[in-house]
């Protein structure tokens, strides 16, 4: 009974981590594409050379000559470079030992100035790569920024769940990288 126990409260503790490293995220931004009152919002748009490459893509629905298309009404372009606007330090992975797996991927940087945050954090899976961007945001601000650099730590969650045993490998911002074995298949 004492294992039952143990092994769903760290069940519960990894749920309560993840819904945490979640909620650090935009809390504006959704994961998920929106469509209301005739408009489509679209969060990230992946190109063969980047996760997330454009953002906030938002496309009007319109009639015209009995066929329905859409307009382009705006949309972000983030290119991701080792030098822009994120300086990463270290990163580093972090297995749990629970069934299915977890990994995360805790990054450690500064940004250029106080008027930068950390924007959409995108990540996909490439033929056994993950690729991790992090994208940074200028704030709007009234008051000049001082030159200073900005510390920060992001702690990233792969999607790991379902994947096969074998070597995986990340890469973040296209510059430092790492990797992880799966002694098993991560199902359960």
């Amino acid at each position: 009974m004492q294992i039952f126990i143990t092994k769903y409260l760290a069940i519960g503790i990894t749920v309560l981590l993840a819904s945490l490293v979640f909620s650090q995220r935009n809390a504006h931004a959704s994961d998920y594409p929106i469509f209301r009152d005739g408009k489509l919002i679209i969060p990230r748009v992946d190109t063969a050379e980047q996760t997330g490459r454009f953002q906030n893509v938002e496309l009007q629905l319109s009639n015209g000559l009995g066929t329905n298309f859409f307009t382009l009404l705006n949309y972000q372009e983030s290119i991701v470079t080792p030098e822009k606007g994120v300086y990463i330090d270290k990163v580093e992975t972090i297995i749990t030992d629970s069934s299915p797996m977890q990994v995360f991927v805790k990054v450690t940087g500064s940004l250029p100035n106080p008027c930068y945050s950390v924007g959409q954090i995108n990540r996909r899976l490439k033929d056994g790569k993950f690729e991790i961007a992090l994208h940074s945001v200028v704030l709007e601000t009234f008051v000049a920024c001082p030159e200073v650099l900005v510390s920060f730590e992001k702690i990233i969650p792969l999607e790991v769940y379902g994947l096969s045993a074998g070597n995986y490998e990340y890469q973040v911002n296209g510059d430092l990288s790492g990797s992880f074995s799966l002694a098993a298949d991560n199902n359960l």
